[in-house]
């Protein structure tokens, strides 16, 4: 049972109750990544080693024995496969056979069914943040994505040394949602911000999204500005980065543009001016995706078999694993955790592949095309990591 409307709360309690928890809010789901089986016509796809490649990215071979940790964050109750992560190390890192989580917040039922978004996320955050310390929250299945939210965010919250890098590929689009409680979530994201902590959140797999009439752009739950959304890009024929057209970007309408974004998002909206979709969109809202990692024909091992995967769900542990990488360097070097990074982002655009081809359109929406600088199909690009690195150390 849910609220049909909002809520008021009386004003002899308003100084001691913020909001109200379970009133609002509809079931929900991940990015439902698109899985392939590997065929004759389908041959086989991306690996670690290909993102090693692309991202200039010299892979671990052992521990760095340092402050650096690392997590995925599961929602109604996915489980990862313990026996498919080795699997996969031996095909695609052997270096890190006998690699495992090390903590799990809430419940993974290793003999259980297997969710393709669990394995995935696992599989990749730690192949390419190679030996880092790595967790799994598990929320139970909660009907109301607002709370589930929340609920993470207070297990974290609790935690005396959360890990420092979080990936997240769960969200929906289209919703309407109790703005307090939405911004609650942001307040709570901030915060992880100032204990170190990095949130790399998958943008979503709707394109540019598509609100009824095919007139508006329906924007991606959760927009906040601190957390670092994650878009997607794929390889052409010539194995050059291209936006994906799942690729979820736009201008989020639960809150405004950050100024840390501002003036590369005016250049987009400037110099695209005659190119911008006829939908409509607040463009004064928060611009996303911030950055792109692959996330097309990534190959996943899922009860004991390799299969191909798209979606964003792939781009976030992959970018989260980079900052993880990053994070063990400064920890060597006696530096803090990087943590809330987008400010970073938006004034170093060198760290990135600038990816200038692709558009995302939706359903009977007409999408946002890629462009020089952010744009909203792949934002400021893909990770260049041996940049990201020299200007990861020559901050304090």
């Amino acid at each position: 049972m849910r609220a049909e409307a909002g809520y008021e709360i009386p004003d002899e309690l308003a100084e001691i109750i913020d909001f109200v928890v379970g009133l609002q809010g509809f079931p929900y789901s991940d990015w439902k990544p698109t899985t392939y089986e590997i065929t004759s016509t389908r041959l086989g796809g991306n690996t670690p080693d290909t993102i090693n490649s692309l991202y200039d990215i010299t892979a671990p071979t052992t521990s760095c024995n340092c402050d650096a940790s690392q997590a995925v964050v599961e929602f109604s109750s996915a489980n990862y496969s313990p026996s498919d992560l080795q699997v996969f190390f031996q095909k695609y890192a052997p270096q890190l056979e006998g690699q495992t989580i090390e903590n799990i917040y809430g419940n993974n039922n290793a003999d259980g069914f297997t969710s393709v978004e669990a394995n995935l996320d696992v599989q990749y955050i730690m192949a390419i943040g190679g030996f880092i310390p790595t967790d799994d929250y598990v929320e139970p299945i909660n009907p109301n994505i607002l709370d589930a939210f929340l609920n993470y965010c207070w297990t974290v919250g609790n935690q005396t040394n959360p890990p420092l890098v979080h990936s997240i590929s769960w969200g929906e689009y289209g919703g309407s949602y109790n703005n307090q409680t939405v911004q609650r979530i942001n307040n709570e994201f901030m915060l992880m911000g100032t204990r170190g902590i990095t949130v790399s959140l998958a943008s979503g797999d709707n394109g540019v999204g598509c609100g009824d009439k095919c007139q508006s752009q329906e924007f991606d739950f959760p927009s906040s500005p601190y957390v670092t959304m994650v878009g997607a890009t794929g390889l052409n024929a010539q194995g050059k980065e291209v936006g994906a057209s799942f690729s979820s970007g736009g201008f989020s309408g639960d809150y405004y543009r950050p100024t840390w974004q501002s003036d590369a998002v005016s250049s987009y909206l400037t110099s695209n001016s005659n190119n911008l979709p006829t939908i409509n969109f607040d463009s004064n809202g928060r611009a996303y995706p911030d950055v792109s990692a692959l996330g097309v024909s990534l190959e996943v091992v899922v009860r004991g078999r390799a299969q191909l995967v798209d979606g964003t769900s792939c781009s976030a542990p992959i970018f989260g694993g980079v900052i993880s990488l990053l994070n063990a360097q400064r920890s060597l070097q006696g530096k803090s955790p990087l943590g809330f990074i987008n400010p970073w982002i938006y004034q170093n655009p060198s760290m990135f592949t600038d990816i200038t081809s692709g558009s995302n359109s939706y359903l009977c929406c007409e999408g946002f095309e890629a462009a020089s600088g952010w744009d909203p199909v792949t934002g400021m690009g893909t990770p260049i990591y041996s940049e990201m690195l020299t200007r990861a150390l020559a901050l304090p």
